[in-house]
């Protein structure tokens, strides 16, 4: 069963799905590349909202995680208990970092998702290694948000082989990244753990600004409903 991420930014837009049919609040600053990260004092009062909910929170776009102002926000996030946190891997050189993070800090019950981007570092043969260093799972975004989406810049056998690879190695499996309705019955077949939406929930699709309910509740319906 595939579910749906969904990616706010702030206090407001946290009240504002509270009561929506989403598996996962994805929280990002949204004006801060790829991966920003929101602050501590805006993360803390969105989970007091969603209270509820499975949540992630994307750490930043330090292409070298393991430093110590990362690892300060980590031990917040997991202070806040929340289920996931979104780790990205900006530059395959510093695998090495990634694994010395893994190694060395107790994530208690948050599981680090590694973050590849089709338009950076999209990579089949480093699949394995990522899940080995520690890694609970693996999603595909796009590092650029106003050109081409994941789907554009890889084709499907790759997205396949993606989805295969990090399932049979029991591992999560997500696919984000500038995605469309129109993606999603395609993507489903390929039984991903969850699809990741953002610019396809608001009204402006390319500023990514505000999410529009109605959109949002096209993506959930298309998501939950039945593959013909």
């Amino acid at each position: 069963m595939t579910g749906f991420l969904a990616s706010i930014k702030d206090v407001h837009e946290a009240e504002k799905i509270s009561n929506a049919k989403i598996d996962i609040v994805d929280l990002k600053n949204v004006d801060d590349g790829a991966l920003g990260f929101v602050g501590l004092s805006l993360m803390n009062k969105v989970r007091q909202i969603l209270k509820h909910h499975k949540m992630s929170v994307t750490l930043g776009n330090n292409p070298n995680p393991n430093n110590k102002d990362t690892i300060a926000i980590l031990s917040k996030i997991i202070n806040q208990e929340i289920e996931y946190v979104k780790i990205g891997l900006f530059d395959i050189n510093m695998i090495g970092q990634h694994k010395l993070l893994l190694k060395n800090f107790s994530f208690n019950q948050t599981k680090p998702i590694c973050v590849i981007f089709a338009d950076k570092t999209f990579n089949l043969n480093i699949m394995e290694e990522i899940i080995g260093i520690g890694y609970k799972g693996i999603m595909i975004d796009t590092f650029n948000k106003n050109h081409k989406s994941m789907t554009e810049i890889l084709n499907h056998s790759e997205i396949r082989n993606f989805v295969s690879m990090v399932k049979e190695n029991k591992s999560i499996c997500g696919l984000s990244g500038s995605l469309k309705i129109c993606d999603i019955d395609k993507l489903k077949k390929l039984n991903p753990d969850f699809l990741g939406f953002r610019g396809q929930l608001c009204s402006n699709k390319l500023d990514r600004n505000e999410i529009n309910l109605d959109l949002l509740e096209r993506v959930s319906s298309a998501i939950n409903s039945t593959i013909a």
